[in-house]
């Protein structure tokens, strides 16, 4: 680092605005941030948002950058002060996000909002993006990495690159009518966390995180399978951790996708590898399965990045309805896609005890907010504890699953899921997680 760094309930008059994609608030010009409404302040360049460290209301207390849990701590107001804006708490509206000091490297605290550093210049970039700037200098709210540093204070800097750059986003998933025809990131699909680990198949008394098989699970609803792939004995099972010999290979629960894909012309189906095999390992297991290769969806020869992702229509039309993403690059040449190219992801663990809810990225270099011009990566959000257990999938994919997309996770990736993914998809303590998703699909 160089010394200037580097680096669901919507009130009802407000739901007709939200579902047709307008901001809630029009009062405010284009080049304006929303005000008189709870926000939270998202970097753009490693996703986290700024937190009142600890939650403790005082005077001096520092601001820091912390992953999103949906705490009113993290939660602000923006009142406007003639062409100036104040940042409230929404904890306290007496307290406001200030500069401790003048000048470049100051730290910023919770202060008084009649304090003499408590205004701020917002610079529009662009729909919710701006840079916050001391009006008394060109120096700017600021993460002191670009990368994810959880927990460390927030300063002003006179660097005013990504770092210096802030999303203004709702407390709630953005909701837009969903199109006629809509487009594989407008939709989103039920997925079966190591859909593979299941008692149909053989994981009994090794903690499996699923009851039917791949076949039931696709008849049941399941789209997408998240599954762990290794090399074991000269060829690729479908094992967890380690391999016991008498795991499915690879080649055999892909070809249960495919028959299904050929008896089932409208479902659209992806495959998530935990891969632990090499290149050639792989790709003897896809390329061996019968009619594999003609209905592989391949984004790169489709110009996904320039073009965006292509409508459901179209992927039927083409009969490519198959994705596969690996978590290993230089398997593109036989239609498995490298996952950190297309899609964002949130770390997996809801912990031991299921309390966990933080929404935050799994890799550091790529942000759940990820914003490209001309392509939207896809969503996948991991709903699922460290131990799993059909007691735990029922307490977790009811309403607490419902609450974290709409109230934590939608809100930090600023879209709705594409891939939800969990365990004993059958389990919830409320609405059915096929309910919920059905839910998802009326909105994007």
């Amino acid at each position: 680092m160089r010394r200037t760094l580097t680096r669901l309930a919507l009130p009802a008059a407000l739901v007709a605005a939200v579902f047709v994609g307008q901001g809630v608030f029009s009062s405010a010009r284009a080049d304006e941030p929303l005000r008189d409404t709870p926000l939270i302040l998202q970097s753009v360049s490693n996703g986290l948002v700024a937190d009142v460290a600890g939650g403790d209301m005082r005077q001096g207390q520092a601001i820091s950058e912390y992953s999103y849990n949906n705490q009113r701590n993290q939660q602000w107001w923006l009142q406007q002060n003639g062409s100036r804006y104040r940042i409230k708490s929404n904890v306290n509206g007496a307290w406001c996000l200030t500069r401790a000091a003048e000048g470049n490297l100051a730290k910023i605290v919770l202060g008084n909002c009649d304090g003499p550093r408590a205004d701020w210049e917002f610079r529009g970039l662009g729909g919710d993006r701006f840079q916050i700037k001391d009006p008394n200098g060109n120096f700017y709210l600021h993460v002191w990495n670009e990368t994810a540093t959880v927990g460390r204070e927030l300063v002003t800097s006179d660097n005013d690159q990504i770092g210096s750059q802030w999303l203004l986003s709702g407390l709630d998933v953005r909701r837009r009518a969903m199109p006629a025809d809509p487009r594989l990131d407008q939709v989103s699909f039920l997925t079966a966390h190591n859909a593979m680990a299941n008692t149909d198949e053989g994981f009994w008394g090794r903690f499996p995180n699923q009851s039917y098989s791949l076949r039931s699970q696709l008849d049941q609803g399941i789209r997408g399978f998240q599954l762990d792939v290794y090399s074991y004995r000269g060829g690729v099972r479908m094992c967890h951790n380690s391999c016991w010999g008498n795991e499915r290979t690879l080649t055999a629960g892909l070809q249960d996708i495919v028959n299904f894909l050929n008896r089932d012309r409208s479902a659209i189906v992806t495959v998530f590898l935990e891969d632990y095999t090499s290149v050639a390992e792989l790709q003897s297991a896809v390329t061996a399965v019968n009619g594999l290769s003609n209905l592989v969806f391949r984004a790169d020869q489709a110009g996904v990045r320039s073009n965006g992702w292509p409508t459901l229509s179209t992927l039927r039309a083409q009969n490519t309805r198959l994705l596969i993403f690996s978590q290993r690059s230089g398997r593109d040449s036989f239609g498995v896609m490298y996952d950190r190219d297309w899609t964002v992801e949130n770390y997996w663990s809801l912990g031991m005890w299921g309390n966990g809810l933080s929404c935050y990225s799994r890799w550091n270099d790529i942000p759940l907010n990820r914003e490209e011009a001309g392509f939207v990566r896809l969503h996948v959000m991991n709903h699922y504890r460290d131990i799993p257990t059909e007691s735990a999938a029922t307490n977790d994919n009811g309403g607490k699953l419902q609450d974290r997309v709409q109230r934590i996770c939608g809100p930090v990736a600023r879209r709705k899921p594409n891939y939800v993914a969990v365990d004993f998809f059958q389990k919830s303590d409320g609405a059915s997680t096929r309910q919920q998703l059905d839910a998802l699909n009326t909105y994007w």
